[in-house]
């Protein structure tokens, strides 16, 4: 039904499609059950190629209009740490020599950035390394370490002296939804300090809602240094001490081997590796 809207049509007739590519192709692409529909193994390997040959397409789209006076265009997938670290003064960078070369921003979850590389709607992202599933048909190039960090706000009861992570548990938490690489990392910890279950969480990846919620409450964020560093340093929000040294993860390039990369890309990939 989401694919029939997605795609304008009724859902007979993209149920019509199916069968009909199912007997070109000479194998079922989908597992029809009781529980619901799932792509087969042949139907996996059919979606990553096509997935591919979409990216090719719209890569020649780009060329031709680039070749045409329209310009470059670069896009590049950016979880919220990253927009918020170093890629603000990257980007100033590459444009003092580049300025024509329009540049475009596209954060989100780690899934759905990397879904977004494989059919081409990105060059390359820029985030922390998923799992070997996620990872599936892509490559991964680490560039840092980063941790991640306890805040709350200055005034907070905590933010004077050293701290437990019991002591933490008494206040609202704010952590990334299930499923992220962040709360992957985070609840790792958590379990290695007897910590099954925080009681009062509130999700969510807005680093605009965390600094904002965090200044008017006594929530805890768990967070990568990256996002709310800034706001570490000009003294509205504390770091505490709880995790220090044990948590970190690697910040990295992720591409698509499949899809080369255009001259504007290549130079700001260029521009990436050579950063200290």
């Amino acid at each position: 039904m989401v694919a029939a809207e997605e795609l304008g049509l009724t859902q007979p007739a993209v149920s019509r499609s199916v069968r009909e590519l199912e007997t070109i192709l000479g194998h079922d692409l989908i597992d029809r059950s009781t529980r619901g529909a799932e792509l087969t193994r042949q139907g996996e390997t059919f979606l990553r190629a096509a997935e591919t040959g979409l990216a090719q397409l719209a890569l020649a789209t780009d060329s031709v209009v680039a070749e045409a006076g329209a310009g470059e265009a670069i896009r590049i997938g950016a979880l919220p740490n990253v927009c918020s670290q170093f890629l603000p003064q990257l980007v100033m960078d590459f444009k003092a020599h580049s300025p024509e070369v329009v540049i475009h921003i596209i954060p989100g979850t780690n899934a759905a950035l990397l879904s977004a590389l494989r059919r081409g709607e990105t060059d390359f992202v820029i985030g922390r390394l998923s799992s070997s599933e996620d990872m599936k048909g892509l490559a991964f190039e680490a560039l840092f370490d980063e941790p991640l960090i306890f805040v709350v706000r200055a005034d907070h009861p905590l933010a004077n002296g050293r701290h437990s992570l019991q002591a933490a548990m008494s206040y609202p938490f704010l952590l990334p939804p299930e499923g992220t690489i962040i709360r992957q990392e985070a609840n790792r910890y958590l379990a290695s300090q007897s910590v099954s279950q925080i009681p009062d969480v509130i999700e969510t990846t807005s680093s605009d809602f965390q600094r904002a919620y965090l200044r008017i409450s006594d929530a805890v964020a768990i967070v990568p240094s990256g996002v709310l560093q800034g706001d570490v340093d000009q003294g509205a929000l504390c770091k505490l001490s709880i995790g220090d040294g044990e948590l970190s993860g690697p910040v990295g390039l992720t591409v698509n081997p499949e899809l080369p990369q255009g001259h504007a890309a290549t130079r700001l990939l260029s521009l990436i590796r050579a950063m200290p």
